[in-house]
């Protein structure tokens, strides 16, 4: 009977410890210990999760939402777990595939979400080959079927010599920039 009790005991002190490192998406990682859990408590990432759709021209995005619980964040001063959300994509010209990051695996995704604001997640995006078109999007969650999105791309500086198979003709950046506060529908 005793075991049991101090067993119990034991969880209830492990339940409680673990708890007390949990902090909600908004706070600031700075301002917790290492190993830290930043969760999404009330769940603000779930609206975003799934398949959605934009139309340009001739141009078809898709991107697709997931959520990531505790990726390992390691920072200069600070290792942490967070709850993020991830994009992959795929990008169609004409009905072609152009760029397409549907198969990458959680570690190798290039879009994550960095930070959330009211009704709007901001995602780092490290870009595609050779760094080209890293920057920021945000994406604005509008209605249970639209998201309004806004990506911002750094300008880097390309050459040979820090790309060495940069291809003659250059890297396009194929998510789109233009127009601002363009709608994706939910698939």
């Amino acid at each position: 009977m005793k075991k049991k009790k101090f067993l119990y005991l034991f969880i209830a002190l492990i339940s409680v410890a673990c708890k007390a490192q949990q902090y909600s998406l908004n706070t600031d990682y700075e301002n917790i210990p290492n190993n830290s859990h930043i969760k999404d408590l009330n769940n603000e990432y779930n609206k975003f999760v799934g398949t959605w759709k934009a139309t340009l021209g001739n141009k078809e995005i898709y991107i697709y939402v997931t959520k990531q619980e505790d990726r390992l964040i390691s920072r200069l001063t600070k290792t942490f777990f967070r709850d993020v959300l991830l994009i992959r994509y795929k990008v169609l010209i004409s009905n072609q595939i152009v760029e397409n990051t549907t198969s990458f695996t959680n570690e190798n995704i290039n879009i994550i979400s960095m930070a959330t604001e009211d009704n709007s997640v901001i995602f780092t995006y490290t870009g595609g080959k050779c760094t080209v078109g890293w920057g920021i999007i945000s994406t604005e969650y509008i209605d249970s079927t639209h998201l309004k999105w806004n990506y911002q791309p750094q300008s880097t500086m390309i050459t040979n010599k820090n790309c060495p198979d940069y291809p003659a003709g250059g890297i396009k950046i194929n998510l789109p920039d233009e127009p601002k506060d363009l709608i994706f529908t939910k698939q």
